[in-house]
C-alpha cells in the first residue's frame, strides 16, 4: 500500500489502518526475520483473534509494505463484524507469492499442512481456508463470499471392518480461477487454470483440463472453453 493509496481511502479505512497497526507489528516481528519485518508486509486488521503464530512465514518474491492484507475490505453490504481468526502451528508453513487480501471474517487456520497462495489472490468476506495437509492456490485467483477449502475432514471415519479411510489429501486451485460464493473445495480437489466453480458448489474431486465451469453439489463439469474477467 503507497502513500497515494492511503489518502485515497476513507475516513473510517484510515481509523481502522491506525488502530490495526499494534497488532500488524506484533504479526510482523512475531513471524518474520527482522529486517523482513521492518517493511510490514503484512497487514493484520484489529478485530482478528489470534490463537497461535509460528516464525513459518515465507515470501516467494520480494515482500513489499502491506502486501499482504489479512482482515481488510470485502464486499460492502455483506454480513460484517464476524472477527478474523489466524492459526499458524509450529508445524505448518504459509508462502506467498505476491499480492494477498483476505477480506474481513477470514479464517485462516494452519496446523499441519502447507499453504501457498499465488499473486493478485482476493477472498472476499468471511472465507476459511484450513490447511491439514496441502493447498496450493495459483495466480490471480478470486473467492466470492463465504468460501471454505478444507483438506481435511478433521476427524478420521473407521468402517466396520476397522479400515481407516484417509482423512486429508491436497488441494490444487490452478491460475485465473473464481470460486463463487458458498462454495466449498474439499481434501484431493484439483481445480484446473481459468476454471469458474458455480456459486454454492461443492468440489470433492481432481478435475483435468482448463477453462472448466463446475457446478453442483457434488460439482461436475457444466460446460467447457469458458471464460471470465475480474
Amino acid at each position: 500500500m503507497t502513500i497515494k493509496d492511503i489518502f485515497s481511502l476513507k475516513v473510517r479505512d484510515i481509523f481502522s489502518l491506525i488502530i490495526s497497526l499494534p497488532i500488524t507489528i506484533y504479526v510482523n516481528f512475531r513471524c518474520l526475520p527482522f529486517k523482513t519485518a521492518l517493511k510490514l508486509p503484512i497487514f493484520v486488521g484489529y478485530k482478528t483473534h489470534i490463537d497461535k503464530l509460528s516464525r513459518n512465514i515465507r515470501f516467494g518474491c520480494v515482500p513489499t509494505t502491506f502486501m499482504v492484507r489479512i482482515g481488510w475490505g470485502g464486499t460492502e453490504g455483506r454480513e460484517a463484524g464476524k472477527k478474523n481468526y489466524l492459526l499458524l502451528n509450529d508445524g505448518a508453513t504459509i508462502q506467498f507469492n505476491g499480492r494477498c487480501t483476505m477480506s474481513s471474517g477470514v479464517s485462516l487456520i494452519l496446523d499441519l499442512g502447507a499453504l501457498e497462495i499465488g499473486d493478485n489472490f482476493f477472498c472476499n468476506k468471511n472465507c476459511t481456508i484450513s490447511c491439514n495437509d496441502k493447498i496450493t492456490i495459483g495466480d490471480s485467483v478470486l473467492f466470492g463470499w463465504n468460501v471454505e477449502v478444507l483438506d481435511s475432514d478433521n476427524h478420521k471415519v473407521i468402517h466396520k471392518n476397522q479400515q481407516r479411510i484417509c482423512d486429508r489429501g491436497p488441494i490444487r486451485i490452478g491460475n485465473h480461477v473464481w470460486v463463487a460464493a458458498f462454495s466449498h473445495v474439499l481434501k484431493n480437489s484439483v481445480i484446473p487454470d481459468g476454471s469458474i466453480v458455480a456459486y454454492h458448489s461443492l468440489v470433492t474431486k481432481k478435475f483435468e483440463g482448463e477453462k472448466l465451469l463446475l457446478g453442483g453439489c457434488p460439482a461436475k463439469v457444466v460446460e467447457e472453453e469458458i471464460e471470465w474477467e475480474r
